[in-house]
């Protein structure tokens, strides 16, 4: 059976995916924090590309969670500047038939001036 049929043929419709661990990956390396969410945004790329290339109709990535506010201050906005310059490359989704939809709770969100 062929890549692309497998999704289709276990019936799978929705793929949901926690972005966890980063900052573990970078301290075992003895690197910054900020480089494992580096490369956490890398895996979400190569993982967002697989699932387009299998055909999977959903995919959901929990990539930040309320709790994350209280994390150092320099790691938030690491995060935030890491997560804004991700967004030119993510708008340009559509043209791989892939919609963007941001969930969850609107409070704390990115600073206005940022968006």
């Amino acid at each position: 059976m062929d890549r692309e049929n497998i999704v289709k043929s276990l019936g799978i419709k929705h793929i949901g995916i926690i972005m966890d661990g980063n900052g573990r990956w970078a301290k075992k390396r003895l690197l910054p924090r900020k480089m494992g969410h580096s490369q956490g945004a890398k895996a979400f790329r190569s993982c967002l590309n697989s699932c387009v290339e299998l055909g999977v109709p959903c995919v959901t990535f929990y990539a930040f969670s309320t709790e994350n506010w209280s994390r150092p201050k320099d790691e938030v906005d690491s995060l935030m500047k890491l997560f804004c310059s991700f967004m030119d490359e993510m708008m340009k989704l559509n043209s791989k038939n892939i919609r963007l939809r941001f969930i969850g709770s609107r409070d704390n969100q990115i600073g206005r001036a940022h968006v």
